[in-house]
């Protein structure tokens, strides 16, 4: 799965390389599954489109930083309340964060400005990945076909979209979800 991932990213003409663990910048331990994820896949600042604000996962070499806002305030570092040590923001949509939970592999989502309550939303990098690289496949593909006459999304590119993810998913009722969840 990883091969075929970085060929996904790569053909939407994202970056991706091999990432050396010792590119990771945090001063807490990087999780081996995060570690395995950038030597294997590794997304180097990748920007999918998508309805809405683009998805957007950062290198290795940045993820610390991107947990500003997150675990700590970006001006004063402090520490902020109700965020778990066991949480890494991993990607976002507007600052949405897409967040790998480091004791079960998952990742969670939530809507960014607190209290944080996110729910799990997809189970593992790789799955998440799949699903934000195939949003961007199916949103490049419409071209300026993507949107109706109302300028929702065109119904034929949302039905696309949900048969894809549902193949990722493994459940259609998931896929319509996922769809809805980020304006498809």
């Amino acid at each position: 799965m990883p091969d075929a991932l970085r060929e996904q990213l790569l053909a939407l003409d994202e970056r991706c390389f091999e990432q050396p663990a010792s590119d990771w910048a945090g001063n807490v331990t990087l999780p081996a599954e995060l570690a395995r994820f950038y030597r294997e896949v590794g997304p180097c600042d990748c920007n999918l489109d998508t309805a809405g604000n683009p998805f957007f996962i950062p290198s290795l070499a940045k993820l610390w930083k991107q947990q500003a806002g997150y675990r700590w305030h970006g001006l004063t570092g402090e520490r902020l309340a109700g965020w778990s040590e066991d949480w890494i923001v991993v990607a976002d949509q507007g600052a949405d964060p897409f967040i790998f939970e480091c004791s079960t592999g998952r990742i969670l989502f939530d809507q960014h400005g607190g209290p944080w309550a996110p729910a799990p939303m997809f189970d593992d990098l790789w799955q998440m990945t799949a699903c934000l690289a195939t949003f961007a496949r199916v949103w490049r593909g419409a071209g300026e076909d993507i949107f109706a006459e109302d300028y929702s999304v065109n119904p034929v590119y949302r039905r696309e979209l949900i048969s894809e993810l549902a193949k990722l998913l493994g459940d259609s009722r998931r896929a319509e979800d996922l769809a809805d969840e980020f304006g498809w």
